[in-house]
């Protein structure tokens, strides 16, 4: 008896057109089934137009209306998109698209806002130097 491995060509179980068809649809859902692509975490000049200036206080609280107000209308244009796909064949497409652009928009004043807490830090961190100096010069 020869002990070498027989060499036999490996075929699908089954040879049945349906199931081949059900294994494209199963290999096409679970490619489908892919994660969201996540924004960029780093800022651009056209997503933050501030990026880079050092802002004055007011500026900081101004660009804090301004986000929230953007947010508010963000928010309730969601509210209104969401009714909208309610009254569509494919709602739950509709729903998935309406969320996706919310969450683009969003991850946009939230970059916003991370540069707006980072040039507070600095301005406190500024006057909190300043007052160190002033204390410093004030001690005889």
């Amino acid at each position: 008896m020869s002990t070498a491995p027989s060499h036999k060509r490996h075929s699908l179980p089954c040879r049945s057109p349906a199931a081949l068809g059900a294994l494209v649809l199963i290999c096409g859902a679970i490619t489908g089934c892919t994660a969201p692509k996540l924004p960029e975490k780093t800022p651009t000049k056209e997503e933050v137009p501030f990026l880079g200036q050092q802002m004055t206080q007011e500026q900081i609280t101004q660009w804090h209306a301004r986000i929230s107000g953007v947010r508010e209308q963000l928010q309730q244009d969601l509210r209104t998109g969401k009714a909208d796909c309610y009254q569509r064949f494919f709602v739950n497409a509709c729903l998935r698209n309406r969320l996706q652009e919310f969450r683009e928009k969003e991850a946009i004043l939230r970059k916003q806002e991370i540069e707006l807490y980072r040039q507070e830090r600095v301005l406190t961190e500024i006057d909190k130097q300043l007052r160190l100096k002033e204390n410093q010069q004030a001690v005889p």
